[in-house]
């Protein structure tokens, strides 16, 4: 119990056997002694407003122990008064050390039951994918079936679903480059809303809605377009028999209790993207798993049960949260709240449609990847490129010191041997400033960043990369 003076008053058996400290130190103790100095400020104030307002407060705070060491414990704090005297405040203190010990260990349980389970998910995946190129390029080069066209794009089209999983996953872990700046999230719906209108089919209604003057946003384009093309694609499976489908951004200003004590959450203004649907509906039960890796209601063969992981992961790393609310037979609605950029928005990138780009620039390829380096040497010159090789730093550096004059662009994978990359970079931008640079990579953010830290303003190619995209990259790169 503790006086209106902040003072310890009266103390029972539990406390001593929590605190470690005997009756006969306790008696000369003060509260501020079991607290940190900011957190017993924070008690004071609590203390004060239980006695002026008669009201129970219940906060999770960590307890100073004799031992020097600190234990998480909850604090009730009630008001109690008497006929003669002054109020006091009674504190009761709960410890929460095995309480959170056994969170901890459900909490770990989880965590390697999803680990098993992306785990199973991916082997599954990729085991189909590797079955059909093993298999096809065997009977081709054992003479059994003579290369043709049909059995060529099943192999393309093995490879890029291998892609596609190793992006989603990417996106799930919060861990690819991201191309960010200035844009407009209004912009980015309007644009698709043909794509979209073309994958959904004519018997779902498509309405696209915004608010007028809305700040920009600081996104990746490209990664907006896949939260957009993922949602869309969710809400077009969930009404087989059409529907309405809106895509709506707005303006909204939450306060403290709108974040309900969520982590994710934050107060403050956001752009908002809703998507949201007149489909089936989500059960209550299932609504908390829909993030999870390889969690699907979809038949088998329907869906890989990543696109709604990748879309919470790029939400992620757009340091924004996404909501979702459902109603069985009703419909469904994913809010995703972006937080708002600073500066004016850029112009979209509008992708082009048109056969790969030609150009007659001279280009440096360094790569330490011999059959990449081959691929793009290769191909390259049929676009009208000239182009050198190198498959390190050192050589890099030694190719460009002989045909600096004449080398317009330096295609340089992230991660290469001897020299590093930044040092590449910066003895090439030193002799001729002038040159432009696309990085590659088919490493992690976090790799990446510790071997070679990337500016936002770089222009990046994520492997694996098909020769349209180089080549419509190398363009943008030179213009």
């Amino acid at each position: 119990m503790v006086g209106n003076d902040e003072k310890l008053l009266l103390w029972n058996r539990a406390f001593e056997q929590l605190t470690c400290f005997p009756a006969t130190e306790l008696a000369e103790a003060h509260p501020a002694d079991f607290f940190q100095a900011d957190i017993w400020e924070r008690e004071k104030r609590i203390i004060r407003e239980v006695l002026q307002k008669g009201e129970s407060r219940v906060t999770i705070t960590r307890c100073k122990i004799k031992a020097g060491e600190e234990v998480p414990v909850e604090l009730k704090h009630t008001a109690l008064s008497y006929p003669q005297g002054e109020p006091i405040v009674l504190i009761q203190f709960k410890n929460l050390t095995d309480k959170q010990r056994l969170e901890a260990e459900l909490q770990q349980s989880q965590k390697m039951e999803a680990i098993g389970k992306l785990a199973g998910g991916i082997a599954h995946d990729f085991n189909n994918v590797l079955t059909t190129i093993l298999g096809l390029t065997e009977a081709m080069m054992n003479g059994r079936t003579p290369p043709n066209a049909e059995s060529l794009r099943e192999i393309h089209h093995a490879g890029k679903h291998a892609a596609d999983l190793t992006h989603s996953l990417l996106a799930f872990s919060r861990r690819q480059i991201l191309q960010m700046k200035i844009i407009r999230l209004e912009d980015v719906v309007e644009n698709m809303a043909r794509m979209v209108g073309r994958v959904i089919g004519e018997d779902i209604r498509l309405e696209i809605l915004h608010e007028p003057s809305l700040p920009p946003v600081r996104a990746d384009q490209s990664q907006i377009e896949q939260v957009v093309l993922n949602l869309c694609l969710n809400a077009r499976d969930a009404m087989p028999a059409g529907g309405n489908l809106r895509l709506a951004v707005r303006s909204e200003i939450l306060n403290e209790s709108d974040c309900n004590g969520k982590e994710t959450e934050r107060p403050g203004r956001y752009v908002v993207l809703s998507v949201q649907d007149t489909g089936e509906g989500i059960a209550p039960e299932i609504l908390p798993h829909v993030f999870e890796p390889f969690f699907t209601r979809k038949a088998v063969g329907k869906g890989t049960g990543l696109g709604l992981s990748m879309v919470y992961g790029i939400v992620q790393q757009h340091e924004g949260f996404i909501r979702v609310s459902s109603e069985v037979g009703r419909g469904t609605e994913f809010a995703i709240f972006f937080p708002p950029g600073i500066g004016e928005p850029q112009p979209l990138r509008i992708p082009s449609v048109s056969s790969s780009p030609e150009g007659s620039a001279t280009i440096l390829v360094v790569e330490d990847d011999k059959s990449v380096r081959r691929l793009v040497l290769e191909a390259l010159p049929r676009l009208g490129y000239r182009v050198f090789t190198a498959a390190d730093g050192e050589e890099a550096l030694k190719v460009f010191q002989r045909w600096a004059d004449q080398i317009d662009l330096i295609l340089l994978d992230a991660i290469i041997p001897k020299k590093g990359s930044r040092e590449v970079y910066e003895a090439i931008k030193e002799r001729k400033p002038t040159v432009k640079f696309l990085f590659t990579s088919g490493y992690n953010e976090i790799f990446i960043n510790q071997k070679f830290e990337m500016d936002p303003t770089f222009l990046f190619l994520r492997k694996p990369f098909t020769m349209l995209e180089l080549a419509s990259m190398i363009r943008t790169a030179l213009d």
